[in-house]
């Protein structure tokens, strides 16, 4: 049955069976089968014993009426003993390369034997290792590289898996007419994978701007079109921030955007104020005030255009991006705050002796509002466009105010002006309503100054400038008033911005 020798076959981890074991395996399971054949009523059983101090295997067979024994030729080299526990089962822990191993083989479940007790080495690939796994990769039936039990199609390729509506289910084996879920049918879907309900298309070529790469239908595809929504194909950018200039805000780059801006193709003009600086002046110069130690700086004379004017500034205002405004009696300018160069607008509807801007809110709900103070107290609101200047009137001071020369209006803090009362020699200074002048309450009495001509504030504190050079600080909490000291300057009006700080 088994071929003589003394070489060893392995069948398994830590099992190893030597010829001679597998030869007595052999006698013992036909002995075994012997049994098996008996008439199942008896009671007759047949127990194999292998000694090692004997050398023989004894087989004995008992009923109610027979014994006998068999005597079979053994090996002292591996003791051991073989029991017929069960048929087909052999126990053999004489054989295990640990001494505290046993280890149990079924001739009926054993991988490589087979059903006639004969073992059979067959293929080791096919052997499961210790874990359990036989090495091979998971089934994948459409070959898109998911295996089945993560494909969200296991029975169609789409290695990308796209699933557009998010329900697990993957776009290339849904069954559904509308694919992203967007109350869309994908017949009528302009972006029949990607949900937009409001099917925009902006350059009206059929595929929807939610999945359209050239929404503005320029030929420049996204992400390399500067400016997405508005068609360019020149992709002009002159300040190089990668916003096209069709579609740029600031397409100058100088921080004023383009409709506040007097030159939105020069980011050189017309420049912006120092941050954290009064800008104050005389008829005919401009100058900078400190708001800490209050040091004055002359900036130079203004730099007037050939335009026919009279050239005298009654007086500047600021908006909120810095840019630097003013009016003489007859016109309206914007000047660079760095060089005093000024710059015509336009001219004006009427005279007026102070100009201030009115925080975006108030007026406008967008932008600041430019507002000119007649000498009879009237604020306008002024408009400037296309070289014209137009004035609406908003209102008055009120009965026995007039205008001494400038106002005041910063977000946050509170519209304040210089203003003539009838009966008193000096100039008061009022809190106003920026919608139409009219005064609120009175600060503080100037005491012995009646030509404040300039007004500005700050942070806690009003500046008032009187055309003799005296300098005025006014607390709005106490109304104190203090004289800073004479300047070298007859001043003629002053202005701030209409945030802080600037």
């Amino acid at each position: 049955m088994f071929a003589s020798g003394t070489g060893s076959v392995s069948v398994g981890p830590g099992v190893t069976w030597t010829m001679r074991n597998i030869l007595i395996s052999g006698i013992g399971l036909t002995l075994l089968g012997a049994c098996s054949s008996a008439d199942p009523g008896s009671n007759e059983t047949t127990t194999l014993t292998t000694s090692a101090e004997g050398g023989s295997t004894t087989a004995q067979t008992s009923d109610d009426s027979l014994d006998s024994d068999v005597t079979l030729p053994t090996t002292s080299e591996s003791p051991a003993t073989t029991t017929g526990a069960g048929e087909g089962s052999t126990t053999n822990p004489g054989t295990a390369t640990d001494a505290d191993t046993t280890d149990s083989v079924s001739t009926t479940d054993f991988p490589g034997t087979s059903d006639t007790g004969e073992l059979s080495t067959g293929d080791s690939s096919t052997v499961a290792d210790a874990s359990g796994s036989t090495g091979e990769p998971p089934p994948d039936v459409d070959q898109d590289s998911f295996p089945d039990d993560t494909d969200n199609c296991p029975m169609v390729a789409n290695p990308d898996q796209a699933d557009a509506d998010n329900n697990g289910i993957g776009d290339a084996c849904e069954d559904d007419t509308d694919d992203d879920d967007d109350g869309i049918p994908d017949e009528a879907d302009n972006c029949p994978l990607v949900p937009n309900p409001e099917q925009k298309d902006l350059d009206k070529d059929g595929i929807g701007d939610a999945c359209d790469e050239d929404k503005d239908g320029d030929t420049i595809v996204e992400p390399g079109d500067n400016c997405p929504l508005v068609a360019n194909l020149d992709q002009k950018d002159a300040d190089q921030d990668g916003i096209g200039d069709v579609c740029d805000d600031d397409k100058d780059g100088d921080s004023i955007p383009n409709d506040d801006d007097v030159f939105p193709d020069d980011g050189g003009q017309p420049g912006v104020v120092i941050p954290k600086k009064i800008y104050a002046h005389s008829s005919g110069a401009l100058s900078t005030v400190d708001v800490v130690d209050y040091t004055v700086t002359n900036i130079g004379p203004f730099k007037w255009p050939n335009d026919g004017g009279s050239h005298q500034m009654t007086d500047v205002a600021i908006d909120r991006f810095g840019v630097l405004y003013g009016v003489t009696f007859e016109r309206a300018y914007v000047c660079n705050p760095t060089t005093a160069t000024c710059f015509v607008l336009g001219v004006l509807p009427g005279s007026f002796n102070g100009l201030t801007w009115i925080p975006a809110g108030t007026l406008d709900p967008n932008k600041d509002s430019l507002i000119g103070i007649s000498q009879e107290g009237t604020w306008n609101h002024l408009k400037i466009m296309n070289g014209q200047v137009t004035s609406q009137p908003l209102g008055t001071y009120g009965p026995g105010y007039s205008s001494a020369g400038d106002a005041f209006s910063i977000e946050g803090v509170g519209t304040y002006a210089a203003v003539n009362k009838q009966g008193l020699n000096s100039t008061v200074i009022v809190s106003v309503d920026p919608l139409n002048g009219k005064v609120l309450s009175e600060l503080a009495v100037t005491q012995g100054f009646n030509s404040v001509f300039g007004l500005a504030g700050w942070e806690g504190l009003i500046i008032a400038f009187n055309s003799s050079g005296d300098m005025i600080k006014v607390d709005p909490q106490t109304k104190v008033v203090t004289n800073l000291g004479k300047k070298p300057v007859g001043w003629w009006g002053a202005g701030v911005g209409t945030i802080l700080p600037q």
